[in-house]
């Protein structure tokens, strides 16, 4: 019992610290501008295909996990579009900043 309310308060903070990452922004680092760009330009791909097995998470068993694991309001952003927005929004940014094009 001790053990598994152990568990549970790590998995816990574990998902608090994820929560709070994920709220914090880097600054703009022009000297690795053009990589940082080809990272969002993957990762939109990516989000992009995921948002067809967003749909399947939403269904009852996989909101269900999604709420055990906090990735619901995730999933959620990459099916409404916002978290592709998100992305583009900072490759502008990038560009404006180092004038990159």
């Amino acid at each position: 019992m001790l053990h598994s309310i152990a568990a549970s308060a790590v998995g816990l903070m574990c998902l608090t610290h994820v929560a709070v990452a994920e709220t914090q922004r880097h600054p703009v680092n022009c000297s690795t501008a053009e990589g940082d760009l080809r990272a969002i330009a993957a990762e939109k791909k990516h989000a992009e295909d995921q948002q067809v097995e967003s749909v399947v998470s939403i269904l009852p068993a996989g909101a269900l996990l999604g709420l055990v694991t906090g990735t619901e309001n995730k999933r959620l952003k990459m099916l409404s579009g916002d978290y592709i927005k998100q992305l583009d929004a900072r490759a502008a940014e990038i560009r404006s900043t180092c004038n990159v094009n």
